[in-house]
């Protein structure tokens, strides 16, 4: 496992919200009176309930002119307004999907929550050295947040991190790809969530990771000032993320 204290903290800036679904019924029915039986009467009570599916914060299909700066644009649903880290760094659109050409920089949005979840498509495109995922619960600075990240290290990885002024690995799937890294898929739906105090990895939506916070991580990361979610690449070499959206829970 590659240690991190080598890993700078970098700064962003960002921009928020959410809905849920009842359904019920209520039914009377009646039968007349069938040789010897008398008339019977059903009823249903109304009962709540909910679909179980996400709100969707805000999307993005990265769809437009090759070369064209993320930073300060709009995201297709959800009127979110993407960030680029204050320290540098460029995302840009390449082949209508997101691509940065900067190690170990974000792109964000803010979600308006702490609790959510990110997805996209994640492409290596024939990379066989990558590092790269999602931060999430990040506050502006880019001090504190937690990451994800899809990795070719130990023949293939998905790692939980937080960052608290130093890298701490959460936890970790390794040798998800036995027959070497070159046997990975070309991309993967990459899915990562945070709700309460816990931080899950899926790929395809399979969950491959999950930590549980702490009662100091939690006062750290679940607050107001930790709302800001989005790619994130570790390692620069033409990773790409398509059709993402950000989802509450």
């Amino acid at each position: 496992m590659r240690h991190r204290a080598r890993r700078p903290s970098v700064g962003i800036i960002g921009l928020a919200a959410g809905a849920a679904l009842a359904v019920g019924g209520l039914g009377v029915a009646s039968a007349t009176t069938l040789g010897g039986l008398t008339t019977a009467r059903l009823t249903a009570a109304t009962v709540a309930g909910t679909t179980g599916a996400p709100a969707v914060l805000a999307w993005e299909n990265f769809t437009g002119t090759n070369g064209t700066n993320l930073g300060g644009t709009t995201t297709d649903g959800g009127a979110k307004t993407w960030a680029v880290n204050v320290s540098g760094g460029t995302w840009q659109i390449n082949a209508n999907r997101a691509r940065s050409t900067t190690a170990n920089s974000s792109l964000v949005i803010n979600g308006g929550t702490w609790n959510a979840t990110v997805v996209a498509t994640v492409a290596r495109n024939g990379a066989t050295t990558f590092d790269a995922g999602f931060t999430l619960d990040r506050n502006a600075s880019g001090a504190q947040f937690l990451a994800c990240e899809w990795t070719s290290a130990s023949n293939g990885s998905m790692e939980l991190w937080k960052y608290d002024g130093a890298w701490t690995l959460l936890a970790s799937a390794t040798n998800l790809y036995p027959g070497g890294i070159a046997t990975a898929p070309a991309s993967v739906n990459l899915s990562c969530g945070t709700a309460a105090a816990t931080v899950s990895a899926s790929i395809n939506g399979t969950v491959v990771t999950s930590a549980t916070l702490t009662a100091a991580e939690q006062t750290t990361f679940k607050n107001s000032t930790h709302q800001l979610f989005g790619p994130y690449q570790y390692t620069s070499n033409g990773i790409t993320w398509d059709d993402l959206h950000l989802d509450s829970p």
